[in-house]
């Protein structure tokens, strides 16, 4: 046999060989490339969280020079008569949330999530605080008459983004 024969042979693997260094190169290429996506992504996310909460630090601070026109939406219904009758055996001064179908029915009437929500209730009203980030809500049910009136007012994008940084009603 030559010598260039002897050299293009190809020695046998044994059983307990192992694997070649193409394919640890791989699997290890795949994983960085991995940790490198994911690095990238999570540091643009924590910039733009970084830049909004500096921006809204600023409107914070400057909070008379910027101009908002509250928008006030009121809605105005009636609670049926079974109902009425059922609120005659709820307490007359409670902070008890509304019974389950009082709730489902402003749910369903007046758009308004008020199940387990705290109540200011007086003989004469029920009233619910609807706080919301960047507005405010409540809703008041007359107890002798049935009128619910729900009103939501809202301060705008910067007032929202505002309410975010301090955590109020987030």
């Amino acid at each position: 046999m030559t010598e260039l024969a002897a050299q293009n042979q190809i020695e046998p693997t044994s059983r307990g060989a192992k694997k070649p260094k193409a394919a640890l190169n791989g699997a290890r290429s795949f994983w960085l490339k991995q940790l490198h996506s994911w690095h990238w992504i999570s540091a643009a996310v924590s910039l733009v969280g970084m830049i909004l909460f500096a921006v809204t630090g600023i409107t914070l601070n400057h909070a008379a020079s910027i101009p908002a026109e509250p928008v006030t939406v009121e809605q105005t219904a009636t609670l049926p008569a079974p109902l009425l009758q059922r609120l005659a055996a709820y307490p007359q001064e409670t902070t008890e949330p509304v019974p389950d179908a009082v709730a489902r029915w402003s749910a369903e009437a007046l758009k308004v999530q008020i199940a387990g929500r705290p109540t200011e209730t007086t003989p004469e009203e029920i009233y619910v605080a609807l706080p919301i980030p960047g507005g405010d809500g409540w809703l008041t049910i007359d107890r002798a008459t049935g009128e619910a009136v729900h009103e939501k007012t809202t301060r705008g994008w910067i007032a929202y983004l505002n309410d975010l940084h301090k955590g109020r009603n987030a």
